[in-house]
């Protein structure tokens, strides 16, 4: 589902407008999670979003939780994203110079201490095959390959944009699987990104808390007993029925055999 110009261009303005208030990052990552299409893009392959989800405060360890995750697979692998969202008053140089921020030091020691984390092989199998197994769907892809992907959202593109030096030197702290990306870039190309489910991960099911319907992806190849959703959601869901996609060999609609079992989020 794709949003018309108008909500695009509401969503754009206010969300520049926010990026020179000089707020908390809270704010920024409220925002985000209330405009889903916001949420960067980085290392999608051809399948796109996995189940259309994006998870806030995906716990990997007790102090350790990107501020976004979401899985993205082709037909050979899986991408698994981690996203850090600073703030946009973040710096990433000293004062006139080329020497690097403490703000900007601080976000890349953060994706450090992740990649540490996924170095250990029990971290990383516990968390393939544990915390995110109910999502890496379907089960015919469960023995693909996972790789981990990092992304790092910080500061202004105006501090480095007309500077070759200082692009080089923030390009130097990128890899394969680690980009970093100003906030201006998040509200560019919206015209191409399509909003996500926002959920939260619990200990026995995933938790949608967004209230609009999306798709029926998510629906059709997770078992319903797992997934828990917002009455408003379900509500919305009712009445998109001429948007089901979803079909069963049996007949009938997807969420016509799911809906009725899958749980209610109790605030």
């Amino acid at each position: 589902m794709r949003l018309c110009n108008e909500e695009i261009n509401r969503i754009r303005n206010n969300f520049l407008e926010l990026l020179d208030g000089g707020y908390p990052e809270q704010v920024y990552q409220e925002f985000i999670e209330q405009n889903t299409v916001l949420v960067p893009r980085e290392f999608v392959q051809n399948h796109g979003v996995n189940l259309d989800l994006v998870f806030r405060k995906m716990h990997l360890a007790k102090d350790y939780a990107p501020d976004f995750f979401y899985l993205s697979k082709s037909s050979a692998d899986w991408n698994l994203i981690l996203v850090e969202i600073e703030k946009p008053q973040s710096r990433y140089f000293r004062n006139q110079g080329n020497e690097l921020h403490s703000d900007f030091l601080k976000g890349l020691d953060q994706i450090a201490r992740w990649r540490t984390w996924f170095d250990n092989h029990a971290n990383m199998v516990g968390f393939i095959d544990g915390t995110i197994a109910s999502v890496r769907v379907p089960d015919s892809m469960r023995r693909n390959k996972c790789k981990i992907k990092y992304v790092l959202v910080h500061g202004r593109r105006s501090e480095f944009g007309n500077n070759e030096v200082r692009r080089g030197l923030i390009r130097a702290r990128e890899a394969d699987d680690f980009h970093i990306i100003s906030f201006d870039s998040l509200a560019e190309a919206l015209h191409t990104k399509s909003p996500l489910y926002l959920c939260v991960r619990k200990n026995e099911h995933v938790e949608i808390v967004s209230d609009r319907y999306i798709d029926d992806s998510v629906f059709a190849w997770m078992d319903p007993s797992l997934l828990k959703i917002t009455d408003e959601l379900r509500s919305d869901i009712s009445g998109s029925r001429g948007r089901w996609c979803s079909s069963r060999v049996n007949g009938g609609m997807v969420l016509d055999h799911v809906l009725d079992k899958v749980g209610r989020c109790v605030a």
